[in-house]
């Protein structure tokens, strides 16, 4: 059926029926639902603050909070709109800064003429922060007076790069959605204060308004989502006859509206298919857009990374999972006129209805599992004044307790996932652990072991330049050679290529792609070697010597073994000898760090220096890699 008057269609329903239909949605075994709050008249789209509130737009123009589990009588704002047809308030999002700017910007149709849809800012009242403080309104983006009543779009969210997102329908003229000279179909990228970005993709093929064109060919991207931990965008467009589609929000990218509706025709030229779509019957209008990565978990494992959407006609909800996002798995059915879905930092998922005179709903998981231990606490050798820390990754129904123990008792107050202080040398030989509990039960960690060294021979965080020179003859990579500095996280198609941070959790590391900054594929290690030594360290003759280094090796499947790190020790007579080293393989692995040893007691009392080399052999593969904190110690 035609998807053309989404909200048109719901007023022809009588009132009576709907409240006839309305009823729980059916859920997967372990999960239940809560009816929050009711009332909400012609709901279009919901947000959560960061401080749980939930304010939900109403199309008639105030944007109402749920606060406690209660809707407050009083809207936070009420702007003047024209709700004909499928205008009206239809957007909110809150600012990455909100806890001390209070700003919420919305989207919605003037109600002067020309009429036409606009961003604004608002800012919460510093006394009241359930409501919007007077004349605190910046219009941010004006777009086109309107023709039609429908395919306004309307959804509104910051990505994890600061720009404000703003999907626009196409006004029903399908010529719109893939010209540049129009910002209708598209989704538009601004910065918060309503200016073009200067990264924009369209900048030099642009004026005015038209350069805040990130993507085209949208047909009325209604709701779109966010991955908070990595800045994936999916964008749902919802389809005309036939098709709805989710989209993989991408930097200049053409969805093919109207050359192409969901997959359909096939291998039209310069346009980007959908990661999934689904056919009507079943669905008319794809609505509700949100990935699943709460701040605590509250759902199984499983549903990590998940995306969920739904449809206004079919009222079901559905998940696609990562790292492809390609075929759907069925979570909610029977849910009257869904409009919108988000995940609150609790793990909850909360739903929006506009059947049953509108309603919110929060879907929580109920079945507990005890604790069970999927990382387990691994051995650490400092010296004496350094660190020491202890980590464990669990799994379970939250909350999860930690107790960490040594030597089998109890240590006051080391009560979370990873425990640290400063060694000494009497703690050497002590054994950690760690108890993890919830309701439902408990599971004791196995026992890692802290060895403190006596002293430190050689150490570099890298904070500061301490005399590494790339090897003199051994770098013909084209690109990618050593350089200390501050990874940027990169990724590709979900998968971490290049570490947001070094080994410790310091500012500064070694890294092959330090100029790539956060784009993958862009001057990371490519065609050959890149060598790097230290400076000269002169080994005592006599104890125990062992060199630590963290490092990580990050490879696409189109790796081969000839691509590696190598960790190698130039002894006194200048003869390289390999000590440490992990190859690549013909599959995705992301980039992580990790902690190695080697025993140096075959250069004992020599000068040495410790060369580092990594290798990149295809011409078009993506290989990084990095390395951090080396140490040597003796014992």
């Amino acid at each position: 059926m035609s998807t053309r008057f989404r909200f048109v269609a719901l007023a022809a329903v009588p009132l009576l029926l709907l409240a006839m239909v309305t009823r729980g949605a059916t859920l997967p075994a372990g999960f239940t639902e809560t009816r929050v709050a009711d009332g909400l008249t012609n709901a279009t789209a919901m947000a959560i603050a960061p401080d749980g509130r939930v304010f939900v737009a109403q199309q008639g123009g105030a944007l109402r909070v749920v606060r406690d589990g209660a809707l407050l009588a009083q809207p936070f704002l009420t702007v003047s709109v024209n709700a004909s047809g499928e205008r009206g308030l239809l957007g909110v999002a809150f600012d990455p800064d909100f806890a001390t700017n209070r700003f919420v910007y919305v989207y919605y149709t003037t109600s002067s003429s020309p009429i036409h849809n606009r961003v604004s800012r608002f800012t919460a009242s510093a006394s009241n922060p359930d409501l919007a403080a007077a004349g605190s309104e910046v219009q941010l983006l004006n777009l086109p007076a309107l023709s039609a009543t429908n395919h306004n779009g309307g959804a509104i969210h910051f990505g994890t790069d600061g720009k404000l997102y703003v999907a626009v329908g196409d006004n029903a003229n399908r010529d719109n959605a893939p010209s540049l000279n129009s910002p209708l179909g598209k989704m538009l990228r601004i910065n918060a204060d309503g200016s073009i970005p200067s990264d924009n993709p369209f900048l030099s093929q642009t004026t005015g308004i038209n350069r805040a064109i990130w993507a085209r060919g949208l047909r009325n991207p209604f709701t779109f989502g966010v991955d908070r931990t990595n800045g994936r965008l999916h964008i749902n467009d919802v389809g005309e006859g036939t098709w709805e589609e989710v989209n993989r929000g991408v930097s200049g990218a053409n969805y093919g509206w109207p050359q192409t509706e969901g997959p359909n025709p096939p291998g039209v030229p310069g346009v980007t298919y959908p990661l999934h779509s689904f056919q009507h019957p079943g669905g008319c209008s794809i609505t509700g857009a949100a990935f699943y990565r709460p701040v605590t978990a509250n759902f199984p494992a499983a549903y990590t990374g998940r995306y969920f959407f739904g449809d206004y006609c079919g009222g079901f909800i559905r998940t696609l999972s990562p790292p492809d996002y390609t075929a759907s798995t069925g979570f909610a059915t029977g849910i009257s006129s869904l409009v919108d879905i988000q995940v609150h930092a609790d793990g909850s998922l909360y739903y929006l209805a506009r059947g049953g005179g509108g309603e919110l709903f929060r879907v929580t998981y109920t079945t507990m599992t005890a604790p069970s231990i999927s990382s387990q606490p691994a051995s650490v050798t400092v010296a004496a004044g350094e660190t020491a820390r202890f980590s464990v990754s669990a799994s379970g129904s939250a909350p999860l307790a930690y107790q960490w123990q040594r030597d089998g008792a109890n240590i006051p107050g080391a009560n979370a996932a990873s425990y640290s202080f400063t060694a000494a040398a009497a703690d050497n030989g002590a054994q950690f652990r760690v108890l993890v509990t919830n309701s439902a039960g408990s599971v004791l960690s196995s026992s890692a072991t802290l060895t403190v060294s006596s002293a430190v021979v050689f150490s570099d965080d890298f904070e500061q330049a301490r005399g590494w020179t790339l090897t003199q003859g051994r770098n013909y990579a084209t690109t990618g050679l050593w350089q200390r500095g501050d990874p940027q996280p990169t990724t590709y198609a979900g998968l971490t290529i290049q570490p947001g941070a070094c080994g410790g959790g310091s500012t500064n590391c070694m890294i092959t792609g330090l100029s790539a900054g956060s784009v993958v594929n862009y001057n990371d290690l490519d065609n050959g070697l890149t060598s790097i030594e230290s400076p000269p360290i002169t080994l005592p003759a006599t104890g125990t010597l062992t060199l630590s280094i963290d490092f990580y090796l990050a490879h696409l499947n189109n790796a081969t073994r000839a691509d590696f790190i190598s960790i190698r020790i130039v002894g006194g007579n200048g003869v390289a000898q390999t000590v440490l080293a992990r190859g690549a393989t013909a599959t995705n692995v992301a980039g992580r760090w990790t902690t190695r040893t080697a025993n140096l007691g075959a250069w004992a009392g020599q000068t040495v220096r410790v060369r580092v080399e990594a290798v990149d052999n295809a011409p078009n593969g993506v290989v990084e890699a990095g390395f951090d904190n080396v140490v040597i110690r003796r014992q």
